[in-house]
């Protein structure tokens, strides 16, 4: 009892410091959130609020505070019966006072606690974008206002564990130092080892190019483009003079046509020589020749010029022509520029694909003339009790649907769309348009709701053209995220207008950029279970069109989608389930639709690495999504200052390094409980991949989706460096180490995978400005004396024996210290930035 009147004083001292004589200018309300116990009764976790009032008045009982908190499971259960806390929408909550409520009193704080089922072991589960609105005497809504929520910081063993549920360990300060000594010292590094590797590499016997900042460009007149951004990317990282002189002496690039007879490999062979005082890259494509460019900045890395580069001959080529990474813009938005710095990225690695998922159940985000209300309600998040102007907060949006900075609100104008596509196709990046239906899709649905009412009394027809649900529906169902009301009906016909008239404009867009609509992502996954059983419009269309029952209803939707596309030349493609019937049976319908279905379970537990090979077996073409590998947005670890999801388990770089498309059973080493895998065992159990399908295996993608991304560096943080093993296994599919079961070999390319990123592409992403993740330092006491160490060697190591935070002013570690401190903190710190803190507890 001591230890929670002092936490309470502790709380409001911290939050009445900062008031000034003048209380009644400050929000009356703020907000301290504390995580309990996960599994505090089996399957639940606590959630505690203090309310805290920091006005001069009584926090009377006319007020609720809206807020979002992601959870993995739905029902509350409240322990203070003064308050009730009860869900609107999904991740979207509301908090208010019962009758039994008694006014808090100035300086004075409520605590409210209450039960959620699931877990919580990061903040990222935390609840967010918190406002308040207060009630007058006829119950009407005052304007919102924000208000601040003060996390206190996850200490007790019992806020990141899951008792009773075996699981990996906690990342102590000499666990980690374990499992960083194999990667401690730095492999020896060649100069041609970047990202991706390059096929083959012969270096002359003797000879180097000086490359000097003074640059002259030859280049074949198809080649112009390419030469354009290798000069622009010269002069942006290394100050290149590529306008010169007669007089000056400089290094010169040649851009050319492959040697006749030369028979490439396919489109994007590229030959690189450095020799007879020059380099030349050459190509039978300008997409070529762009992949031998970045291979050369590559060479260069992060140093000043000049630079002593060998002479040397490299052959390099893809294994896959799909190398995608997905960013989700829907869940929460990221602007035009933002996508920009992504496509550089991107292409700065010859990567091919950039997969936009454009619509969610939480946001529209591309512009539709004559569908105006998608972008006007759809792509705005805010404070509404009947969504007629916005849709409902998710994701810590926030209250205001007018704030462009809020990232629930924004949109592609047709315009930002147009310049996307060029910038991208500059760069030989094709954008794939995610479009998602039937389920997936609350805020279309709520848009064409406002379209409905604003018209139904003028212009009935109008009203109806677009609609997407039927009023009379009473299907009870609820999606994987929490709705009730997001998947549109397959039994209304004009359900098929709204897409092909959202399909039309996506066409006129790519044509107006120069371009043709080559494939469209229909998204199709989640659809609910329930859905249109009880729609009497869906029940008489099935009975009119002779449907014998609800998943002939969703294969019915699929073959007039599918007609639609097939049209219009353009290939269908979608997540997994456009390929199943049920979680595990594969649809044989729609094969001859040449349907790319992307195959994102591949977690063991569920059975799910065997539906990537089910379906490529029953000659559907693939890309491989893993889960398990490439779900960027997962939490780098069990640490509570990372962020991002983990219900499909941890991903850093080693897992994304660790996926092997011919060899799928080997991509995951740990069971989601964290215990070992017997991969070569599971790989003699497992369904195979039929040698005549490996020819479906199209490509590999990295998924990122925004439900806890809060700020555009976090997508920066999430992709790097985990997309590393993306990248490269794009390019090199089968590496030499996956051929044979030896585990030293394995061991060796991982060493040299991770020397690669720390010594030679984190210091190119600092020199960008890219806000990668630093992985904490390993500590461990051992003989009395302090260890530490890094998975980067080049990292400056601070630590504290105090109980402190690890600051840039706090010593550094370079030798065994002598050390009887009973908690020691650490932090790694590596071109101004820094990691998590590595807790030793002594």
């Amino acid at each position: 009892m001591k230890k929670q009147i002092f936490k309470i004083s502790l709380i409001l001292s911290c939050m009445l410091a900062s008031c000034t004589n003048n209380k009644e200018t400050l929000p009356t309300m703020s907000l301290t959130w504390e995580m309990g116990a996960n599994n505090v009764v089996p399957g639940m976790y606590e959630n505690t609020f203090f309310i805290v009032n920091n006005g001069a008045r009584p926090l009377q009982g006319n007020w609720i505070v809206y807020y979002n908190q992601q959870q993995y499971g739905r029902a509350v259960q409240e322990e203070n019966p003064q308050v009730k806390v009860e869900q609107i929408s999904a991740n979207y909550y509301k908090m208010y006072p019962t009758s039994a409520y008694r006014p808090v009193q100035p300086g004075d704080s409520l605590k409210v606690t209450f039960r959620c089922p699931g877990s919580i072991i990061n903040f990222s589960m935390a609840p967010d974008g918190a406002y308040m609105v207060t009630l007058d005497a006829r119950g009407n809504q005052s304007k919102p206002e924000s208000v601040a929520i003060t996390y206190m910081p996850f200490t007790r063993e019992e806020q990141w564990s899951r008792p009773g549920t075996p699981e990996l360990p906690y990342p102590w300060g000499d666990l980690v130092y374990d499992e960083t000594l194999p990667f401690a010292q730095s492999a020896q590094l060649r100069v041609t080892d970047i990202f991706p590797s390059p096929k083959t590499v012969n270096f002359a016997q003797i000879g180097e190019l000086i490359f000097t900042r003074d640059v002259h460009f030859v280049h074949d007149p198809i080649f112009e483009n390419e030469a354009m951004l290798l000069e622009d990317e010269l002069e942006k990282m290394y100050g290149c003079r590529c306008g010169l002189d007669a007089d000056v002496q400089p290094t010169t690039v040649e851009l050319t046509l492959l040697p006749v007879g030369f028979v490439p490999r396919n489109d994007e062979h590229y030959l690189l020589d450095v020799r007879d005082g020059k380099v030349t890259i050459a190509g039978a494509t300008p997409h070529a020749v762009f992949n031998g460019t970045k291979t050369l900045l590559g060479i260069l890395g992060a140093v000043d010029l000049p630079v002593a580069v060998p002479y040397m001959h490299i052959s390099d080529y893809p294994d896959l022509a799909y190398r995608g990474q997905m960013i989700d813009v829907s869940r929460n938005f990221t602007s035009k520029e933002n996508i920009f710095r992504i496509i550089d990225l991107l292409s700065m690695y010859k990567m091919s694909r950039l997969h936009l998922h454009l619509t969610d159940d939480e946001g529209w985000r591309i512009e539709i003339p004559g569908l105006e209300e998608l972008t006007e309600i759809g792509a705005r998040r805010g404070h509404t009790l009947d969504e007629s102007e916005c849709i409902f907060p998710a994701y810590g949006s926030g209250w205001d649907y007018n704030d462009p900075t809020s990232l629930g609100n924004g949109y592609f104008t047709r315009s930002d769309f147009i310049e996307i596509l060029q910038y991208a196709t500059r760069r030989h990046i094709k954008v794939i348009p995610e479009i998602d239906f039937p389920g997936h899709s609350r805020a279309a649905i709520k848009a064409m709701n406002v379209r409905y009412h604003r018209n139904i009394d003028n212009n009935p027809a109008k009203a109806t053209e677009f609609l997407l649900t039927d009023f009379a529906d009473s299907s009870r169902y609820v999606s994987a995220q929490g709705y009730s009301d997001n998947t549109l009906n397959a039994g209304m016909p004009s359900v098929y207008r709204f897409i092909e008239k959202v399909v039309d404009e996506m066409v006129s867009m790519y044509r107006d950029a120069g371009l043709k609509l080559e494939i469209l992502h229909m998204g199709g996954d989640e659809i609910p279970h329930g859905v249109w059983v009880g729609s009497p419009v869906a029940q008489a269309y099935m009975q009119q069109e002779n449907i014998p029952d609800i998943q002939g209803l969703t294969d019915y939707f699929w073959r007039r989608t599918l007609a639609i596309l097939r049209e219009r030349e353009i290939q269908p493609a979608g997540w997994q389930e456009i390929s199943l019937r049920g979680e595990t049976e594969v649809n044989p319908e729609f094969v001859n639709e040449n349907t790319l279905s992307y195959c994102w379970n591949t977690i063991p537990e569920w059975n799910g690495d065997q539906i990537p090979y089910m379906i490529a077996n029953a000659g559907y073409p693939i890309i491989l999504c893993n889960v398990s590998n490439f779900y960027m947005d997962f939490t780098y670890g069990k640490h509570p200052q990372e962020t991002g999801h983990y219900w499909g388990g941890f991903l850093n770089e080693v897992n994304s390094f660790n996926m092997l498309p011919y060899r799928i059973y080997l991509s995951v080493r740990r069971y989601l409980s964290g215990a070992p895998k017997d991969i070569y065992e599971a790989e003699r159990e497992k369904l195979p991949l039929n040698p005549a399908a490996r020819q479906q295996i199209k490509g590999v993608q990295g998924q990122l989706w925004a439900e806890t991304i809060r700020h555009y560096g976090m997508i920066e943080y999430s992709l790097f460096p985990k997309m590393y093993g993306l990248i490269e296994r794009g390019w090199n599919a089968q590496p030499a180490w996956s051929l044979t079961n030896n585990e030293d070999a394995y061991v060796e390319a991982l060493k040299l995978y991770r020397s690669k990123i720390s010594e030679r592409e984190l210091p190119r992403l600092a020199k960008l400005g890219v806000n990668f993740r630093v992985m904490h330092p390993g500590i461990k006491i051992i003989d009395g004396m302090l260890y530490a160490n890094s998975v980067i060697p080049g990292a400056t190591i601070r630590y504290t024996v105090d109980g402190s935070e690890p600051t840039a002013e706090s010593p550094v570690w370079t030798v065994p210290v002598r050390s009887d401190a009973s908690t020691v903190k650490a932090k790694a710190f590596y071109h101004g930035r820094e990691s998590v803190t590595t807790i030793l507890m002594n």
